[in-house]
């Protein structure tokens, strides 16, 4: 992960809008991709799902389909997610590196994005952190005209 920082705009009432930029090299992302879409169909292979199970697995669909379209692009690509995508990739993230370093076997796709996935941990860590921050802090206040 390079050049990660933390944009913070005012949206059309005012608001903060944080967002998370962030280049990722096509290993990085293709290792992304391939945790993320794994540990959503290992969590929501049961048939019976509460209504918060339908809000996560549409946000790490909606992820595993935003990295996926970046894997189909040569280089590095400049990713931006709001704080609430960015956690969601990281709690897979590390459900993904965790369940493998404990697991007895592993698949070989797995056995190679593992590496990639592990190495994004930290600073995907110290983003999360920085983006929730920002999310949180209260708004500047505006100077009088």
């Amino acid at each position: 992960m390079n050049h990660a920082r933390i944009d913070i705009t005012p949206g059309l009432d005012g608001e903060a809008v944080v967002l998370a930029c962030f280049d990722l090299g096509q290993e990085e992302i293709s290792a992304s991709a391939h945790a993320v879409q794994v540990i959503t169909t290992e969590r929501f292979r049961t048939a019976e799902m509460s209504v918060d199970d339908v809000l996560e697995f549409r946000e790490l669909t909606a992820l595993a389909d935003e990295l996926a379209d970046h894997v189909r692009q040569e280089g590095i690509r400049t990713i931006v997610m709001r704080p609430s995508r960015l956690n969601a990739w990281r709690h897979a993230l590390t459900h993904f590196v965790e369940s493998r370093d404990e697991a007895d076997w592993a698949r070989e796709d797995d056995r190679k994005a593992l590496p990639d996935a592990r190495a994004l941990l930290w600073p995907l860590a110290d983003l999360c952190a920085d983006a929730m921050r920002a999310a949180l802090s209260p708004p500047a206040e505006k100077p009088l005209p």
